[in-house]
């Protein structure tokens, strides 16, 4: 079957699997740690915020001026979270675009 030498060199392949898979192991947690951190989003908030001012104003602006819609008129929350749902499906679009543009430039 295996010579000596060939179970020796299997053993060792063994062992650094085993210590990439402890490894990565270590790295998922730590990464995963890391995402449930509130202070992480909240950097990479205001990290976008800066990068993109205009950007932040601008949806800001919009988000108020849906909020203030839906409250002013006498509709359910249903039809209003129906409304934010259709709007989001037009915006994700244009987001995709625009973000390709950005790419490419």
């Amino acid at each position: 079957m295996f010579q000596r030498k060939e179970l020796a060199q299997l053993r060792r392949e063994k062992e650094q699997l085993v210590f990439q898979s402890d490894a990565h192991r270590l790295q998922l947690k730590s990464d995963w740690q890391r995402l449930q951190s509130p202070g992480l989003w909240l950097d990479e908030t205001l990290g976008l915020a800066r990068r993109h001012p205009v950007w932040i104003a601008g949806l800001a602006t919009v988000a108020g001026a849906l909020v203030v819609n839906t409250l002013r008129q006498p509709r359910t929350l249903m039809a209003g979270i129906g409304r934010l749902g259709e709007l989001a499906s037009v915006a994700f679009p244009v987001w995709r675009l625009l973000r390709r543009k950005w790419r490419q430039s």
